[in-house]
């Protein structure tokens, strides 16, 4: 054998060790694979088909799993792993993958209270894992509660998490893993809110803080009457719809056990509220808090450093009685702006005042304005209201003041200026009132003929019109606590309007 034929002997022998060497190491990177598939596994019910891993594509992946655990019921057709980082994984305690890609999972949560009040561990990872990207194609998540109604809903056609990191310290936390970046593109929502009410979202786009919800509706089960024969005592029926939520900057995170969500600027677009309520049922007995408090109180932290509401639209029908038509109130092209809605610090002095601005038409004819001033930490729930009312001819002020009260009036009201504040007991303030040529008429109970005589004694006392300074009065109330924070409202402009009057 001369030299030549020695050196490719060697070349061919050097290949053939890297071949078999090769082969040996994929079969060790197989092998170590699954045992550590299997020991994830171990504290479940679970299966899996076609595991293969290729050292030269630095891959693998798994088709068909089936994971369960109490509560839990996973499903996925294929999880594929590309770019890993073999010599780590063989020598050391971290995976290093460069995709992650997960295809048609489907999870099914159900949600029940352990009587026992033991948790049970989750399937853990004794390795750091870090991925670069983590992709969910297609998929739905579903839980239920109990039975196999579904309390919540939603597919998604795409989820990407950027620098996915998974280890010990993550594995304490209430969230295992941590991440840099991430993008949503969600199809659909279904939440079941109560037993009245639904709430669909027709699309979610987020990415990296931006958010964007669109098609918002909170949906009434039943029908008007239907939805008297599922409430014990007055309860009002929504039909709400928002054309689109946006976010701008959105983050959130977990601090002393409590979830945080913070957005310094949020819009929400063309939203329509329809609010029925039937006064016949006995009332709610419960205590109404006023917004303050609700804020102050709930169970997760929010920032939102201004939110704006723009081309809303809201209508509140009450039915007093059967024999008459209901009394309806109406606000169309709403506008507000809300600043400082908060409860996040506020222990710390200097704490902001929430703010709200409004302007919108009353029966589409009014224009009126409000501002309203709470702060979220003060216990004693101390705010501030003004706004002013325009023009209003008799025949929308009797659009609810007829079947409310079974009076009827003509003439208009010129001018509505109140300026009151007050807390969680009493308010008082300031209300002007112009109005001209006011008369008015107590109608019969059908509702539709006048009664002359007590039409009659209510004239004796009613001023027809004001006297160009405006009637100024110091008007005082009392909360009603089990009241919304809109009837103390109205129970101030009442009272203001009716020592005008008379």
């Amino acid at each position: 054998m001369n030299k030549t034929q020695k050196i490719i002997s060697i070349i061919a022998g050097v290949i053939v060790f890297l071949v078999i060497l090769l082969l040996v190491v994929n079969n060790i990177a197989e092998n170590k694979l699954k045992k550590g598939l299997e020991d994830a596994l171990s504290q479940t019910e679970s299966s899996y088909e076609n595991l293969e891993v290729s050292l030269l594509n630095k891959s693998a992946s798994i088709e068909n799993v089936q994971i369960r655990m109490e509560g839990k019921t996973i499903s996925v057709a294929q999880a594929k792993l590309q770019g890993i980082d073999i010599i780590k994984y063989l020598f050391s305690n971290k995976i290093i993958v460069g995709d992650f890609t997960i295809s048609e999972p489907h999870v099914l949560l159900m949600a029940k209270k352990d009587s026992s009040g033991s948790k049970k561990k989750s399937p853990g990872f004794k390795q750091d894992i870090l991925i670069k990207n983590l992709i969910v194609n297609n998929g739905d998540v579903k839980i239920s509660q109990g039975d196999s109604v579904a309390k919540l809903f939603t597919t998604f056609s795409k989820i990407k998490l950027q620098e996915v990191s998974v280890n010990k310290n993550t594995l304490k936390g209430p969230v295992p893993f941590k991440y840099d970046g991430y993008s949503i593109t969600s199809d659909s929502l279904f939440f079941q809110m109560n037993d009245l009410h639904t709430l669909t979202v027709g699309s979610i786009n987020a990415e990296d803080g931006k958010i964007s919800v669109k098609n918002i509706k909170m949906i009434p089960k039943y029908s008007k009457v239907e939805h008297q024969r599922h409430i014990p005592y007055e309860k009002d029926r929504y039909d709400l719809t928002i054309g689109e939520i946006m976010m701008k900057d959105f983050s959130w995170k977990i601090k002393n056990d409590s979830l945080q969500f913070q957005n310094p600027y949020m819009e929400l677009n063309d939203a329509e509220l329809i609010i029925y309520r039937d006064k016949r049922p006995p009332d709610d007995p419960r205590t109404k808090h006023l917004y303050s408090q609700m804020l102050r109180e709930l169970p997760v932290k929010v920032g939102i450093d201004s939110l704006e509401i723009n081309r809303a639209y809201i209508n509140y029908t009450q039915k007093l009685k059967a024999d008459r038509p209901a009394g309806t109130v109406d606000f169309s092209n709403l506008y507000a702006s809300i600043y400082n809605l908060t409860n996040i610090g506020m222990d710390k002095s200097g704490f902001p005042k929430t703010q709200i601005d409004v302007r919108t038409d009353l029966y589409q004819k009014a224009a009126l304005k409000v501002h309203w001033e709470f702060d979220v930490s003060d216990v004693s729930d101390h705010f501030t209201m003004s706004g002013n009312l325009g023009h209003l001819d008799s025949d929308e002020i009797n659009e609810f003041l007829t079947p409310a009260m079974n009076v009827k009036v003509s003439g208009a009201i010129d001018d509505l200026i109140f300026d009151f504040s007050g807390d969680d007991d009493q308010a008082g303030g300031d209300l002007e009132l112009a109005y001209n040529d006011f008369k008015v008429e107590v109608l019969k109970n059908n509702g539709q003929e006048k009664n002359n005589f007590l039409s009659a004694i209510a004239n004796v006392f009613v001023k027809n019109t004001t006297d160009a300074e405006k009637d100024l009065k110091d008007i005082t109330v009392t909360r009603e606590k089990t009241k919304s924070f809109w009837n103390y409202l109205w129970i101030f402009v009442r009272k203001g309007s009716l020592k005008t009057i008379i």
